[in-house]
């Protein structure tokens, strides 16, 4: 295949190769565009759907706010002993009969269901047990109070309320958007915006009432005000308007069940992304529409619950359609004018280059009388001219190339004798094999050089350069692997360091770089230790004496938890945490945990009487889910959050000295193996009356 042929195929792939290019980033751009305009349109609806969602709770549950509702419907939370007129909290406070409660429920809010302010009134005792619910019966998916209904805000296992962790904020009432669905599966889940009011007198708590509205209402207000089609997506289904009655097609979208399909099919693909940046939306073309999915509200995990709006975007996608056409068309046209004017110039070039290959030959061979032909358009700034006056260069170049290769002589010359130098000057700065081995390559190089023979010589020179240049990077190599050792040696002393303040595995993610480290554990157990007596005991023997009493304590301890595969968490004073079933789950937790605790006992028991204190020890545990991880980025340490810490250290302020001290959830996992003895309700501070256990050792 000829030269000319080859550029000419390579000019037809590589203009094809630009036109694709531009074409991608064309696409990409359209892409980028789509995202951006996906990005915008998430926000703005978001921006909206939460006006509308404060609108619709503003009309309708938050009138019976107890901070911001209607001054006329707050009195129901006020108890008043002297009042004339029932209140939900005189009901509550005056442990009237549930039947009593129930009548005033049903009587109160019936207007308010008659008016569509509510769709249910639900009231629990304090401690979370249903005692009555009253419903609108709107019709709207499965009714609140039917006996299949299942709440999210129930627990599944016991029937309670879930009231959800303590907000300083909420001053006794917590807003929520919260799903019923149906146990059977024979009616639709509904949504609703719920208020969470906590009754109570004289700052005691008497139980709850959750007050709940329908979110279709503001589903139809926001469809209507936006001309789309508004979806509520959880795990398991996804609910449109038209699940509970015939609804508007405000989209002009037309039938739209298999599209609803197809977008909780998407929502589910893109969930990972939904979840990172809170929000995901995508430019159909093919179906003429775009998505936009965003958190359902701001009190739901958006992995929980997402509203997804779908537009119609038919015309704006045919507008682009019929632009993307027009520009494929151009573009067409364009290529094949390039590519024919490709063709008709090099065949022109071409035949000035083959007549330049003959007249090159011509000179190789000694024949200096051959000259190039004139041409048309002929110009020395061309390819062609250029190759012209480089023959003509070549003709003199000819007779003056020994004078060149004379110079090159001197000049390499000169460059052996440079190294030589530099060789040398190393010789003298080493000793032993190292100078004897350097010395015998400067012989050999100076053997190299000798030769008169041009082409020899520089190979010669050139064979010179790499022993040089060998011989350097030996040395350097060397110094750099010493250096090597002295940082693998900083770095083990580093992770050894790391090791002790943080878990393996902890350590492994924290030197990946990992931000936030938080790991939730279902079932774990946690250990408080603390000294009997510690203060009279600091003061009597003096800060050294005290640290080094501590140091021999707790190095024990360590010992302890080392043999049993605990994890230490950390020591607070004369008070001693650890763990097990962290970071790694152990189904022994509770019977290690409470082998630790015996042989903290017993160790303390065989210490000698110091200064006239009798070493003790109070000891408590407790077993439950919990929160372990790192934060920070300076000086931070492995620890760990939840109810299950509290609650471990509340068994152990109200332990008995040298005793262990347990709940129980922990005596229940361990009785068939250990000797207990319950204590029976005792008031622990912060958590009530608790049925606690002692073990001895």
């Amino acid at each position: 295949m000829s030269i000319k042929l080859r550029i000419i195929i390579l000019s037809l792939v590589g203009n094809f190769a630009i036109a694709a290019i531009f074409l991608f980033l064309a696409q990409y751009q359209s892409s980028q565009k789509d995202q951006a305009a996906i990005e915008s349109s998430a926000n703005v609806y978001g921006q909206a759907w939460r006006t509308v969602l404060n609108d619709s709770f503003n009309n309708s549950v938050g009138f019976y706010h107890p901070q911001s509702g209607d001054p006329e419907k707050i009195t129901i939370w006020t108890y008043n002993p002297a009042g004339q007129e029932a209140t939900l909290s005189g009901l509550f406070a005056e442990n009237r009969d549930v039947q009593d409660l129930r009548e005033f429920i049903d009587t109160y809010f019936d207007e308010a269901f008659a008016w569509g302010e509510l769709s249910f009134v639900m009231a629990f005792d304090r401690e979370g047990l249903p005692l009555h619910c009253a419903t609108a019966y709107e019709d709207l998916g499965v009714d609140p109070c039917a006996e299949e209904a299942t709440a999210d805000f129930v627990s599944k296992s016991t029937g309670r309320l879930l009231k959800g962790p303590n907000d300083e904020f909420n001053l006794g009432a917590k807003r929520a958007i919260s799903e019923i669905s149906d146990s059977t599966g024979a009616a639709t889940a509904a949504f609703y915006q719920t208020l969470l009011v906590d009754v109570k007198a004289d700052q005691k708590l008497l139980g709850h009432v959750l007050l709940g509205k329908n979110i279709a209402d503001a589903l139809e207000i926001f469809e209507y005000e936006f001309l789309v089609k508004a979806l509520v997506g959880t795990v398991d289904q996804t609910i449109e308007l038209n699940d509970y009655y015939p609804a508007e097609d405000y989209a002009e979208l037309g039938e739209t069940e298999s599209l609803v399909k197809e977008v909780a099919s998407f929502v589910r693909t893109n969930e990972p992304e939904l979840i990172q940046t809170g929000f995901w939306g995508q430019l159909n073309k093919d179906l003429g529409v775009s998505y936009v999915s965003i958190p359902l509200s701001d009190y739901n995990k958006i992995e929980d619950a997402r509203f997804t709006i779908i537009s119609n975007q038919k015309d704006s996608i045919a507008a682009i359609v019929e632009a993307d056409n027009y520009a494929f068309a151009v573009l067409s046209i364009v290529y094949i004018l390039i590519v024919s004017a490709i063709i008709i110039l090099t065949t022109y070039s071409f035949g000035g280059i083959s007549k330049a290959i003959e007249v090159l030959r011509a000179l190789t061979e000694g024949d200096l009388t051959v000259e190039m032909p004139k041409r048309f358009f002929q110009s020395s700034k061309d390819e062609v001219g250029q190759l012209t006056q480089s023959l003509e260069t070549y003709r003199g170049h000819l007779t003056e190339m020994e004078a060149i290769r004379f110079q090159q002589t001197e000049k390499r010359k000169h460059r052996d004798s440079v190294i030589l130098d530099k060789m040398s000057s190393l010789s003298r700065q080493l000793q032993g094999d190292a100078k004897r081995l350097l010395e015998d390559d400067i012989s050999r190089m100076k053997t190299l050089a000798e030769t008169e023979d041009f082409e020899k010589a520089e190979e010669a020179s050139a064979e010179m350069m790499g022993i040089a240049i060998s011989r350097m990077s030996d040395e350097v190599v060397a110094l750099i692997e010493a250096r090597t050792g002295e940082i693998k040696t900083a770095l083990d002393r580093n992770e050894e360091l790391l090791l002790n303040i943080l878990p393996k595995d902890i350590a492994a993610r924290k030197l990946a770089k990992e931000k936030v480290i938080a790991d939730s554990h279902e079932s774990c157990s946690v250990l408080f230790g603390d000294i009997v007596g510690f203060t009279e005991l600091s003061k009597d023997l003096g800060p050294e004496r005290l640290v080094e009493f501590l140091d021999g304590v707790f190095t024990r301890f360590d010992d302890f938890s080392d043999e049993l595969g605990l994890e230490k968490i950390k020591t607070i004073g004369d008070n001693y945490m650890v763990a097990c079933g962290v970071p790694n789950h152990d189904p022994d937790h509770p019977f290690k945990i409470a082998e630790m605790g015996q042989k903290m006992v017993r160790h303390i028991l065989d210490l000698e009487p110091i200064k006239g204190h009798v070493p003790a020890m109070r000891i408590g545990i407790h077993s439950g889910p919990l929160v372990a991880g790192v934060i920070g980025k300076r000086k931070f340490i492995y620890d760990l959050w939840g109810d299950a810490v509290n609650t471990a250290a509340r068994m152990e302020s109200h332990g008995v000295p040298n005793m262990i001290h347990l709940t129980k959830d922990t005596a229940d996992m361990i009785k068939n193996r250990y000797d207990l003895t319950s204590r029976g309700p005792i008031e622990v501070k912060g958590k009530g009356v608790m049925e606690t256990f002692l073990m001895g050792v």
